[in-house]
């Protein structure tokens, strides 16, 4: 029972979390990629990324994201982002759905769990010949993005690594809140926005009040690697997600403020913390 902030909590991530390694069915689904691509395009290479395999993922809500490498020459070169994505949706064939909402991927459906989103992308090599990182389409800006899956999911494991389970915990608390609002974040920007933020990771409560805390710069520019990962925000939309992140941070402060006094009101608490994360939130006492 939830007699406790910490034990709400906790309650709450084993509610969303969505357990177990999927490793497997991750390989299983990026072989089948490889094998439908593969009869009308050159695939160099396709992995799996997202937030499946780097532990982030809600239970209900997380599909599985392939990047499919192609031949720049043959299906990249001169090309529109929307152009390449038309083209990849031609090669998956039946089944394939529409383009996903951010522009950047083709989502399949399947019978059983999980649908896949398959995201064509390029290598983008140095003088040696090394990989430094890969370009994917953003149909939306008819623009191509540089990326860094492998090392974004280093920085993650090496962050969880250092600072402990919370780490990966609050993100997906995070990441239920975000998915119930009116305008919704990327998942990628939610992550970086975690990386950036200054907190121990000991705590529940002071961790997700410091995310929300240090979101509200990190709309109208966030930069990392290079990038501005708020870039596909307009100033309308970042606006109307600055008024979303404002209001959860009132409440989540006055969430904090209610245990961290001599008499902490852990009652009072646990309510403030569920008008922020609704439903799947723990009452008082349940």
């Amino acid at each position: 029972m939830a007699w406790t902030v910490d034990s709400a909590f906790a309650d709450f991530h084993t509610t969303i979390n969505l357990p177990g390694d999927h490793r497997t069915i991750a390989n299983t689904r990026r072989d089948w990629v490889l094998r439908r691509l593969g009869t009308s395009m050159t695939v160099l290479d396709a992995f799996s990324m997202g937030s499946i395999p780097r532990y982030t993922a809600l239970k209900g809500y997380a599909d599985l994201d392939i990047i499919a490498v192609l031949h720049y020459e043959q299906h990249i070169k001169g090309r529109l982002p929307s152009t390449v994505l038309g083209n990849v949706k031609r090669a998956l064939g039946p089944g394939a759905g529409s383009v996903r909402r951010n522009g950047q991927a083709v989502t399949m459906r399947f019978q059983s769990w999980p649908d896949i989103d398959v995201v064509p992308a390029v290598r983008v090599t140095n003088d040696s010949g090394e990989v430094t990182h890969y370009e994917i389409p953003d149909m939306n800006r008819e623009i191509w993005l540089e990326t860094k899956p492998h090392k974004h999911t280093r920085d993650v494991n090496s962050k969880a690594e250092s600072h402990g389970l919370k780490f990966r915990q609050v993100i997906k608390f995070i990441k239920d809140w975000n998915r119930r609002q009116s305008i919704s974040l990327q998942s990628y920007h939610l992550e970086v926005i975690a990386l950036k933020t200054p907190t121990d990771w000991k705590s529940y409560d002071w961790s997700v009040l410091q995310w929300f805390s240090h979101a509200k710069s990190q709309l109208y520019s966030c930069w990392h690697e290079g990038n501005d990962v708020s870039a596909y925000l307009t100033a309308d939309r970042a606006y109307l997600v600055q008024q979303q992140i404002n209001q959860a941070y009132t409440a989540a402060l006055n969430a904090w403020y209610a245990t961290s006094g001599p008499n902490p009101n852990q009652a009072a608490a646990i309510r403030e913390w569920k008008s922020i994360f609704g439903q799947r939130f723990p009452s008082y006492g349940s």
